[in-house]
């Protein structure tokens, strides 16, 4: 059975090639050949854009990877906020006078 290729070696590819093509394109342009630099840049953006936008496998990988990270940063987050809670209750508990301040 044939391998599947990774979404993100494809798309690591398209990414150099496209580094690739605007490298040409610089090259172009300060040869005096802007109309063709600017072409070779577009097109190559355009099939880059393209491509990237109809591959569902790398969609959906880079949907749930990035889901991931907010889930987890979520999860961080309250975490923290109960550990601050916590601490708040335990400060209020200690202080004579519960949430009232001595001056």
């Amino acid at each position: 059975m044939k391998k599947k290729a990774n979404p993100w070696q494809n798309g690591l590819l398209a990414t150099s090639a496209l580094a690739a093509v605007f490298f040409s394109s610089t090259l172009l342009w300060q040869q005096g050949h802007p109309e063709w630099a600017f072409l070779l840049a577009f097109s190559a953006t355009w099939t880059l854009i393209s491509i990237s936008w109809s591959n569902v496998d790398y969609t959906e990988q880079s949907g749930s990877i990035l889901a991931r990270i907010v889930d987890h940063n979520f999860n961080q987050v309250h975490e923290r906020l109960e550990q601050l809670e916590r601490e708040l209750k335990a400060l209020r508990e200690k202080t004579p006078g519960g949430n009232r301040q001595s001056n």
